[in-house]
């Protein structure tokens, strides 16, 4: 079941990692300012490697959202499909002869003048 309160949660982890790898970027430039120090490759090799680390941590919390959504669609229609609506249980006392089958006739004539949609 896809729980509020994990959602919640994941968004705020999701949250607090996009100003985590900020900071993680931040530190090579403001070193590099300093010494006026450094490399074009480092620098980019420490960017790629902090937002594949983000990408890929930010995917796994969405894929646990996800699959919790799937669980709850999974468990509504496990549910639909194990339901039986009272007025087709045969213990009631309901004056009819079998169970009912088709349009009621009684409300035909109501939805007879009703536009058909075609």
């Amino acid at each position: 079941m896809l729980d509020p309160k994990n959602l919640q949660s994941v968004m705020k982890e999701s949250s607090e990692l996009g100003k985590n790898a900020h900071a993680e970027l931040e530190k090579p430039f403001a070193e590099g300012m300093k010494n006026m120090q450094m490399s074009g490759a480092d620098s980019a090799r420490d960017i790629m490697n902090s937002v594949n680390a983000t990408c890929k941590k930010m995917m796994d919390d969405m894929n646990g959202v996800f699959s919790g959504l799937q669980d709850n669609v999974d468990a509504h229609q496990k549910m639909q499909q194990e339901e039986r609506p009272k007025d087709f249980e045969t213990a009631m006392s309901d004056l009819r002869l079998k169970l009912s089958t088709g349009f009621p006739q009684e409300m035909k004539e109501l939805f007879d003048k009703m536009p058909k949609i075609k």
